[in-house]
């Protein structure tokens, strides 16, 4: 995703949290409102050790803000997106007024939490996992509207993105499927449909694998799977003409069972799903 890009998503999903938080007005900022808008320092503060990620969101918060009241935004960066950062350690300098401070704090450490968050655990799944071969994807088990932004923090933390919709790749999962009177009555009405070489195809059991792996699809998904059971699926499966996806109650703790398998994607709903912020504290300075 280009800079560009980046920065008209950022935009648009800080308008959104801003009218959530801010309303027609600041109550509490409004009564030290100062004509002259005076400049003043404040600083970020990680509170814990994290991958950081979210800058764009961050700055476009205090920009939006900056417009709406006046005066200036400076924001001095000491670490970029995909950096570790330590406990304890300056992540950036904001001047400007502090009407424009104290109003886009929240949202934008609500923005640089959340993403800093999921690219953090991502990080540490990839790490986990120690394989090269396999990539690590998310989900579309996003948070409603932040879909790109919890994407793009999945990158940052050395994953890789799925299909960011249902518009841009065809895979046909359980409930698609269960339309049919079986598998087999699936493949035979889809095929007639659509190359199956072209799509991704869930299966959940190694009957149903021996039968799709003749149709050498695109993309196998094993759903729910077993160590055991994944390692007699990649033996049904033409590993040049089909990639493997596993999925399907995969954490931290058991994903080095799956290294070194003969397998292409570990998709894990986890990393955008279940949030663990990061703690970021913000001080204005006199």
């Amino acid at each position: 995703m280009r800079k560009s890009e980046q920065r008209k998503i950022a935009l648009k999903d800080v308008i959104g949290a801003i009218k959530e938080d801010l309303g027609k007005k600041d109550l509490t900022t409004s009564l030290l409102y100062n004509k002259k808008k005076e400049k003043v320092k404040a600083y970020v503060f990680s509170n814990d050790n994290a991958i950081l990620c979210g800058q764009i969101w961050f700055a476009q918060a205090f920009e939006c803000i900056q417009k709406k009241y006046g005066g200036v935004v400076k924001i001095k960066w000491y670490k970029k997106d995909g950096d570790v950062i330590k406990k304890g350690q300056k992540i950036c300098q904001i001047i400007s007024s502090r009407e424009v401070i104290l109003i886009a704090e929240r949202t934008a450490l609500n923005f640089l939490q959340m993403l800093s968050g999921i690219s953090t655990k991502t990080k540490s799944y990839v790490r986990k996992l120690d394989d090269k071969k396999i990539k690590v994807l998310d989900t579309r088990k996003t948070i409603p509207g932040l879909r790109s932004c919890q994407k793009y923090a999945v990158k940052t933390g050395g994953g890789y993105n799925h299909r960011e919709g249902l518009y841009d790749q065809i895979l046909f999962k359980e409930n698609h499927i269960a339309s049919f009177h079986s598998f087999d009555d699936f493949i035979k009405k889809i095929e007639k449909k659509i190359d199956l070489k072209k799509v991704s195809i869930e299966v959940e059991n190694l009957k149903d694998l021996e039968l799709l792996s003749k149709y050498t699809p695109k993309n196998i998904l094993l759903d729910n799977f077993s160590l055991i059971q994944i390692k007699k699926a990649i033996k049904l499966v033409d590993r040049k003409k089909t990639t493997i996806e596993i999925s399907g109650n995969i954490s931290l703790k058991n994903i080095k069972l799956f290294k070194n398998l003969k397998i292409d994607f570990i998709s894990i709903g986890d990393l955008t799903k279940n949030i663990d912020s990061v703690d970021f504290s913000m001080l204005i300075k006199n």
